[in-house]
Order: C-alpha cells, then structure tokens, then sequence
C-alpha cells in the first residue's frame, strides 16, 4: 500500500469516526433539551430555598472586577452570598474594591490575603468564610445572566448532583479571533449537554461553576498542583464519589459571559495551560482510565477519558493531513471534495447555531453572517491548539511539578463597561 493509499485509509477513518461522534452528541444534545424542559415543567411551582455562596477570586482584576461584581449582585435570585478574595494583587484592585464596598454596604464581603494563587484563594473563603450549601466561582474578569444563579439552584434540587457547568459564552467580539472564539465556545458548550445525559461529564471548569460544600470540603477542596484547578477539582470529586450516583452536571440554562482572548500568543498561553494542566490531571488520575468498578459509567472511563488522548495525539498529524489534502486539490484539482467537507462542517454549525436557544435572535443573525469563513476559522483554533499541545509535550518531563504559590494565568482583556443581554 503506498503512502497516498494509507493517508487516504487514514483521513477517511477519522473522518467517519469524527461524524459519528458528532451525531451521537446531537442527539445526546436533543436529549438533554427534552429532559430539561420537561424537568423545568415539573418543577415550575416549587421554591428555592438552597443558599448560595458565590466566590470571586481576584488578583490584578482592578479593569473588570467591579462589573462582575455588578452582575453578582443584579441577579433575580437573592439568598446569596459574595465573597470577593484579593489574592495580593499589587494593582489597585484593593482600592476600587473598597471603595465600591463603601458604597454597597452589606451586600460583598472582602477577603485580603497574601498572594497564594487561586486555587488556594477558593479554598480559604469556602474553609473560613462561606456559609451557604452551595458554592458557586466567578473569575474576577467574567459577568453571570441576571437569572444564572436562580436557574443553578434549580438543578442542585436533585439531590445526585454534587457539582455543575454553567454555559458559558464569548463576549459578542468584531475581530475575526473574537468571532472564532464565539463558535467554538458555542460548539463545545453544546456538546456538553451530551456528555451530560450519557454521564461523561468530567469538566467543571471556566465561569460560574458550582458545587455542593459539603461535598468539596469532604474531597478536601482544590489541588493546587496543577495548572487547571477547575478540572482537576471535577475528577477528583468523580474519583471520590463516583459519577452514577454523584452526578457532575451541565447547566445549559445558566449563561456566563467572558472576554475572548485578545492575541494569538495570549490564546496560545492560555491552551497551553487548558492542555498541560488536563495532562496533569490525567496522570494524577489515571487508574481510572479503562476502570472496572460500577460507580463509574463506562462511557466515561472507557471512552470519554481515552477519546481526550487519543484526539490530542491526532492533533500532532494535523498538519500533515492538512498538507496531504492541500496537494491532492492542487495535483488531481479535485476541488469538489474540499467544498464538499467545507459544506459539512458550515452545515454542521448552522445546526448548532439553530437550535442554540440561549442566544438571542440578532446574535444568531449575527453568527450566522460569519458562517461562510467559520471553516477557516476553525483550523485557526486548530493551529493554536496544535502549538500548545507541542509545547506541552515539550514540558512533559516536569508535569508533576507542582506550579507554585501565587500562580495566575493572566491573558489581555479589554474590562470597561459592556452592553449585554443580561435581563
């Protein structure tokens, strides 16, 4: 067999396993929807009483954290808590902190430490100062719905669910990296609701996160040896409790808001770390790939945990797919084939993007405009997930090092004031 032969072979079987993948989680998606509004039918009468403590760690945040505070504090739902936790920040975020205090008295509490890092800022205000059942993290450059927090106490009303994913979204963006950002998060967050309903779940990670206290205090809180304390957080508590009974969520009605990064460096930073800190996690965990015991579904341990490894060592031949099709347009000219795909995966969006019901019509309007470039769109994401996944591969000797007190991954964000639908 020669060597065109065999990457022909090859695209083709990670072409059909690609597709197959992505229909089972359209209809895990349809899945998800159905049970969701029928458990919103049921449950429509019935009051919230759960507390919630919503914990905003801060460091250098002094561009965006007032308005997430905002957001906090103008949502409908009000047994709530807010802790803001300065971790040492050496801009003046202390300043604006207290001096928007001063004007809201009563309503958020400030927790001045020294720089520690984030993981173990969330650990100290749930030690020593949360008191609700229900914890929920905010990044201090992030902005809730006006109804998030009411419409995550209404999933914590069963009581197997001991930890849940908020949606969350790109900030409307005019750059095309903005706009890139905006369908993948779209894409992504959709799937979620797959992993959901068939219980392979595993991430908890990103805005407005949200977890039962007594269950994080149990499981002794966030590591802080990794670079993503969320997802490390979210396997730790699967190890522990299992996830057939224990249930990790997804939260498809509880919209986050969050800037998109702003740099293609600042955007490889920042995979590098989603990459390198889920590596981390894996090798803490691994006894649970390909695991036996019952309390964890076998769509999680068998399949989701390994598809996360096998889909990053395709990524390294990435470019050599990519280079392959590229010749075979030029030498045969075959470019109907190269429309066909395009018109696929610009078909496969457009789906995704109708049947999104969290966005509003003009958003959708507005995406929907794009749909024509989301193609090359997409491998620009691919490409710089390909570089972080190098440099992660480079570092892999060190991955069991813990990355140290006072660490924070920083990207560029605009912060100011922002117009969005939060009513």
């Amino acid at each position: 067999m020669s060597f065109s032969d065999s990457m022909y072979y090859l695209i083709a079987f990670l072409s059909i396993l690609n597709f197959a993948r992505i229909f089972a989680m359209l209809l895990g998606s349809d899945i998800y929807d159905i049970r969701r509004i029928h458990r919103e039918y049921q449950e429509r009468k019935r009051r919230n009483r759960l507390g919630v403590t919503v914990i905003i760690p801060a460091y250098n945040e002094e561009s965006g954290v007032i308005r997430t505070i905002e957001s906090v504090l103008q949502n409908t739902y009000k047994k709530i808590q807010v802790i803001v936790v300065n971790d040492g920040s050496t801009d003046r975020t202390l300043t604006i902190l207290r001096a928007f205090q001063r004007k809201n008295k009563g309503k958020f509490t400030i927790v001045t430490q020294k720089n520690v890092g984030k993981a173990a800022a969330i650990n100290r205000a749930v030690r020593y100062w949360s008191t609700e059942q229900l914890v929920m993290v905010v990044d201090a450059d992030s902005l809730l719905h006006s109804r998030a927090i009411e419409n995550m106490v209404r999933h914590f009303r069963n009581p197997n669910i001991i930890a849940a994913a908020a949606n969350v979204k790109i900030i409307p963006s005019r750059t095309l990296l903005g706009v890139a950002q905006q369908f993948e998060y779209l894409i992504s967050y959709r799937m979620k609701r797959s992993l959901s309903v068939l219980g392979a779940e595993y991430i908890v990670g990103g805005v407005g996160s949200t977890f039962r206290r007594s269950v994080i205090m149990e499981c002794g809180l966030y590591d802080t040896d990794t670079m993503t304390e969320d997802i490390d957080l979210t396997v730790k508590l699967i190890r522990k409790y299992g996830n057939r009974q224990g249930r990790i969520s997804y939260a498809a009605n509880v919209i986050a808001y969050t800037e998109h990064v702003m740099t293609f460096s600042s955007l490889i930073k920042q995979r590098y770390r989603w990459k390198y800190g889920r590596l981390q996690t894996f090798s803490k965990n691994r006894s649970l790939f390909f695991s036996r015991e019952k309390r964890f579904t076998k769509l999680l341990t068998w399949y989701q945990f390994p598809y996360a490894v096998f889909s990053e060592l395709t990524l390294l031949f990435e470019p050599l797919l990519v280079g392959f099709i590229i010749a075979i347009v030029i030498i045969f000219g075959d470019v109907g084939s190269l429309l066909w795909v395009y018109g696929i995966v610009t078909s496969f969006v457009f789906l995704m993007l109708l049947g999104e019901e969290t966005e509003t019509r003009s958003m959708k309007l507005v995406l929907a405009a794009s749909l024509p470039v989301v193609y090359v769109l997409m491998y620009v994401l691919t490409a710089v997930e390909f570089v972080a996944l190098i440099r992660s591969i480079r570092n892999i000797t060190h991955l069991h090092d813990a990355d140290g007190p006072g660490s924070w991954q920083h990207v560029e964000r605009v912060g100011g004031s922002l117009v969005l639908p939060l009513k």
